[in-house]
């Protein structure tokens, strides 16, 4: 009897299970076009180059083509003293440079504006404008590279530097040979003086390179750059904001995507930054590449 009660069991679930299984629905997901609106990116840094700033329009979610370059539009930047005027690229739609000799002075507050667009298309011209701060900060005495091997195999960059009384915010990327690797938003490294502030770091570990990642493994003789970024603590939070997007949500259950803060005024999207720029390199040697083996 036990044995025939079981078995019957068993096929009640199965049979519950397949009904269940087989109740589902199909749901056209709908979702509606929404206003146009400008999309800036681009930053100016102490750097002597040629700056870029990126103008184009927002687009639907679905819509499987690049975003629509602006084009035409009048692009400066104002640091205080003198206005310099941004050339839009012929070869690139909706990119436009500063001169080659360009670079930003700490301490200065640079304010990108943006006119003759006409992103919705009413006949009347519409200006953008953001301002953000360069900060100083102090140079790197030096950085290392050491093999590292916990979570995951490669490489950690440790910093030798000062850090300013002030509160500071910073942002961290690294070259290979000349080749940035961390070339991305999402791969970006932000960090404030929390935990360091006035203080000499001392070889704290501020960027990783994984051997899983064929771009970052390390051979003897390559050139390791450490870049450190003095930014504002505005665009701190934004790329925060911005990472926690592309990762998800901690812990799962957490609220809904929301809009990305920004400081692009009139209704645009994006962020406009203006940081200061700190290098310094290393040479791999063989007792680095080898996992701390001569």
């Amino acid at each position: 009897m036990k044995t025939r009660l079981n078995i019957t069991t068993i096929i009640i679930i199965f049979a519950i299970s397949i009904s269940l299984w087989n109740c589902t629905e199909r749901i056209d997901l709908e979702l509606d076009s929404t206003y146009t609106r400008l999309v800036v990116e681009g930053n100016v840094t102490s750097d002597t180059a040629a700056h870029w700033i990126r103008l184009s329009e927002t687009s639907d979610y679905f819509h499987n083509q690049t975003a629509p370059a602006v084009t035409g539009a009048q692009v400066s930047l104002d640091d205080g003293e003198r206005v310099h005027m941004l050339t839009e690229s012929d070869t690139m739609p909706g990119w436009y440079f500063t001169s080659p000799d360009y670079h930003g002075i700490p301490g200065r507050t640079y304010t990108l504006r943006i006119g003759d667009v006409d992103i919705d298309n009413n006949g009347e011209p519409e200006n953008y404008s953001a301002a953000s701060t360069m900060n100083p900060m102090n140079p790197i005495d030096s950085i290392k590279i050491e093999w590292f091997d916990t979570f995951f195999s490669g490489y950690q960059v440790r910093v030798w530097a000062w850090d300013s009384p002030d509160p500071d915010w910073y942002s961290f990327k690294v070259r290979k040979n000349g080749v940035l690797l961390t070339d991305t938003l999402y791969e970006m490294i932000v960090q404030n003086d929390e935990f360091f502030n006035g203080n000499y770091t001392n070889g704290i570990p501020s960027q990783f390179l994984s051997t899983d990642k064929p771009d970052e493994v390390v051979k003897v003789g390559d050139t390791i750059t450490f870049e450190i970024n003095g930014i504002t603590e505005e665009y701190y939070y934004y790329v925060i904001e911005a990472q926690s997007q592309v990762f998800g949500q901690t812990p799962l259950f957490g609220g809904p995507p929301a809009n990305i803060s920004t400081n692009i005024d009139n209704g645009a999207i994006g962020f406009f930054a203006a940081y200061s720029v700190n290098y310094s390199s290393t040479i791999a040697t063989a007792d680095i590449v080898n996992g701390g083996q001569p």
